[in-house]
């Protein structure tokens, strides 16, 4: 607890003396998301989420931009519309970064063993990155060090084929190949943040895309109290919406992901028991803070 109030109040310094991040709201945006049920493209609950964020970021952002396309549904056999959501503070700035995550949920809980047909409620997987950054949109509007945001919320992350990269990451493949100018120059991707007993280690992908961006943000943890969090040691290797904005549009960018999500021994990730009992404020508050300390020292 001693370290989670340093660490607030160092934000409420850097900001300003700002409200700090809220975790406990940010856990709010959390279960609001559950509750509406799962986010699949293709579903009017979909939609429902949909206006809720772009209602959102218009109270905040300088610009909200609706990135419409067209995604592949594999368990449906069918094309859905799926929307990007882009919320761009000072939009005419070129020197810019990038915090970005996915907001549909799963179609089927594949992993679930008495369940695998039923849709994935995506507490952690889904809901946690996207509650992160919701609750970032009041400090961002009034943050100011000469360089542009962009909040990004990616569609159609989840529908893919498992075991194999096959129809993930669609939403951030479109964005790559249909860049929305100018583009930052870096960006942080967080995902499945929302774990209980959250623990971060390096991303395969992240250190080798983006090394120096690797350590500049574990460096930063480990300065405010987080490196037990954030663990210096490789962690799997992941296909993310990270690997398209690396590998086509060329913006150095990292993972943040505890992909270990289980409880009492049981795996949680792609099952119907992804719930917001098995997440935490409290883990929602270390990322809110390492990002915003992050940006703080761009």
């Amino acid at each position: 607890m001693k370290k989670l109030l340093l660490g607030t109040v160092l934000i409420a310094q850097l900001f300003g003396g700002l409200t700090p991040f809220d975790g406990f709201r940010a856990f709010e945006y959390l279960e609001k998301q559950v509750a509406m049920g799962p986010r699949i493209p293709g579903s009017e609950t979909h939609l429902v989420c949909r206006d809720w964020i772009v209602t959102l970021c218009r109270e905040y952002a300088d610009t909200v931009i609706i990135q419409e396309f067209s995604a592949y549904q594999p368990f449906a056999r069918d094309t859905v519309a799926a929307w990007n959501i882009i919320a761009r503070f000072d939009s005419g700035n070129s020197r810019r970064i990038m915090f970005s995550t996915h907001w549909d949920t799963r179609p089927e809980a594949e992993l679930d063993p008495f369940f695998p047909k039923k849709p994935v409620p995506g507490a952690n997987d889904g809901a946690s990155g996207t509650a992160v950054l919701l609750e970032l949109l009041p400090y961002i509007k009034d943050f100011s060090n000469g360089i542009g945001v962009d909040l990004v919320f990616w569609d159609a992350e989840d529908m893919g084929i498992a075991g194999s990269n096959t129809y993930f990451c669609q939403g951030s493949e479109y964005y790559a190949r249909n860049p929305v100018p100018p583009l930052p120059q870096k960006g942080i991707l967080i995902d499945m943040i929302g774990d209980a007993e959250l623990s971060v280690p390096v991303e395969l992908n992240s250190s080798r895309y983006a090394p120096d961006l690797v350590a500049e943000v574990w460096d930063m943890a480990a300065k405010n109290g987080y490196a037990h969090v954030f663990l210096r040691k490789a962690g799997p290797e992941i296909y993310d919406d990270h690997v398209p904005l690396n590998r086509i549009a060329k913006i150095p960018t990292i993972n943040l992901i505890d992909f270990h999500y289980t409880h009492a021994g049981k795996n949680l990730w792609h099952t119907t028991r992804d719930l917001p009992a098995y997440c935490s404020p409290r883990s929602l508050q270390i990322i809110g803070e390492i990002l915003l300390l992050w940006l703080e020292k761009q």
